[in-house]
């Protein structure tokens, strides 16, 4: 509990005075799982979650949490992070010892976690309580959360390992123009051109937190934020900011910027502004993600540019080919989210497992998981064998919140149950198809989205990103191309880009 201790001085030696007992004050029992409980008499488990937008009471009171108590037999009460500095007070909870049974952290929070040594491992307690567990959560899940052979939490994996950043065309402007989606940077360009002298608006929108539209780059072979390159013969895992076609990326970029067929405003803008622009017919192009489609759709339906038909408004770039003639696409994968307990909390640990256990059973005699994911049959959806589970519109709004209460997921159904949500809007699931055609063979994972917690790469993992998106857009509007990306890149390596490269490549070389 070394490192823990270190973070708790840094707070304040009253903290450490708190729970220096339970760090290091030699009672083995606080970190010792009880595996002789009777799970018949269930306790009120204390779960801390990520910020859902709501206040705490609506959280509890949610009829999903209701659901959860139901399926489960356990009463939860949940308390949640902050929307604003939420590893600070996460960091702030565990010097102060707070009991929270289990606690629902982002993947770089369990990271930072894992670092400061402030988590139990829960092997014993999934051996025992845990059967379902280890028949529908996959292998590869398992191994973001597993260090040295043990477990330090319970991995949520998305429903769906989606491409989902495409470029989203005006459709009816492409039709009245008589262009096409571009399939290559050079069409692309000369798409965005046609449209800018007929329309004259700076065609391409995005947000600040866009350094990487990752449509365009992948015509310059870069789909993820960390993967493989060969560079001179050698062949090793690089960041996107380091990759050999990098300056080419942003070369492209800085030209479109230039010539006014990027939006000027992209380096300040928030998502929601750019989302306004295109559907206010101030853009006719907008690099977001297919979860932005029902408020496009709505907002083309509704707004300025009003559109009396939801059907064909929209075309979607998925990536531009590479200088191969090859296309691959962004593919998320990974976990987004991990339950976890802190080492103090160990006297529960058994009855967590049991809750998540329960949370996750989905058979012929119990569909737990389907309750809490997409609720009743006849009520909330109906089943089909051609389309699977569709929603009944009028109650699914219901379910809208029901993966907040997820502390894990059944990977073995989570996806056919999730495409309910996606039928929700007929151009969403269109959209969602179109990007998961032949997915297996152009998606491209991240190197890292299977990756156990790196101590190094968590550490300075804020600091290189921040400043990579910082300097594109620096590259793009300001320098006008990479003139000075051998002078950023020098200060990128040396506030951790190196170490995390290394580190990342050593793990990546012992898979």
């Amino acid at each position: 509990m070394k490192k823990l201790m270190k973070a708790i001085f840094s707070f304040s030696l009253c903290a450490v005075v708190a729970v220096g007992v339970c760090a290091c004050g030699g009672n083995k029992g606080e970190t010792e799982i009880n595996l002789e409980i009777d799970l018949s008499q269930k306790p009120t488990l204390s779960v801390l979650m990520p910020n859902s937008g709501y206040d705490v009471a609506y959280i509890n009171d949610d009829e999903n949490a209701k659901e959860v108590e139901r399926v489960t037999g356990y009463k939860v009460k949940y308390d949640q992070l902050p929307a604003v500095d939420a590893t600070a007070r996460l960091n702030m909870l565990m010097t102060n010892g707070d009991k929270f049974d289990a606690m629902k952290l982002t993947s770089a929070q369990f990271a930072d976690m894992v670092a400061l040594d402030a988590l139990l491992d829960i092997t014993p307690a999934i051996e025992k309580f845990g059967p379902v567990l280890k028949e529908v959560i996959s292998p590869e899940s398992w191994a973001t959360v597993t260090i040295d052979g043990k477990i330090y939490g319970i991995p949520e994996r998305s429903s769906s390992d989606n491409i989902q950043y495409p470029i989203v065309f005006r459709q009816d402007w492409l039709d009245e123009l008589n262009l096409r989606i571009p399939t290559t940077t050079d069409e692309l360009y000369t798409t965005l051109k046609a449209i800018k002298t007929a329309k004259n608006v700076n065609v391409l929108t995005f947000d600040m937190y866009t350094p990487v539209v990752w449509a365009i780059a992948a015509g310059f072979g870069i789909y993820a934020d960390w993967q493989e390159y060969t560079v001179n013969g050698k062949t090793e895992v690089r960041y996107y900011m380091d990759a050999p076609t990098y300056p080419d990326y942003v070369q492209y970029m800085a030209k479109l910027y230039d010539e006014g067929l990027i939006d000027t405003e992209v380096p300040t803008q928030d998502s929601a502004t750019a989302i306004q622009k295109f559907t206010g017919g101030k853009a006719g192009a907008i690099s977001t993600s297919i979860w932005s489609i029902s408020s496009i759709v709505s907002g083309l339906v509704s707004g300025p540019q009003a559109n009396s038909t939801q059907e064909n408004l929209l075309g979607y770039l998925r990536a531009l080919k590479n200088q191969d003639g090859k296309e691959y696409a962004n593919r998320l994968g990974g976990c987004s989210y991990v339950t976890c307990i802190p080492f103090y909390m160990a006297s529960n640990a058994g009855y967590v497992i049991d809750w998540i256990n329960a949370k996750l059973t989905d058979t012929d005699e119990a569909h737990n998981f389907r309750d809490i994911v997409i609720g009743r049959e006849g009520y909330h959806w109906t089943y089909n064998a051609s389309e699977g589970y569709i929603p009944l519109s009028e109650h699914f709004a219901e379910k809208d919140t029901a993966s907040y209460y997820l502390t894990g997921s059944n990977e073995k159904v989570y996806t056919q149950y999730w495409l309910a949500r996606v039928r929700k809007q007929a151009e969403l699931y269109r959209v969602w198809s179109l990007m998961m055609r032949n997915a297996d063979e152009v998606g491209v994972y991240d190197v890292l989205d299977f990756a156990p917690p790196l101590a190094e790469y968590a550490r300075v993992r804020s600091t290189i990103e921040l400043y990579s998106q910082d300097q594109f857009f620096v590259m793009m509007a300001r320098d006008k191309g990479t003139g000075k990306l051998g002078e950023y890149l020098t200060k990128w390596r040396s506030d951790g880009g190196t170490v995390a490269t290394n580190e990342i490549n050593k793990w990546y070389r012992s898979k």
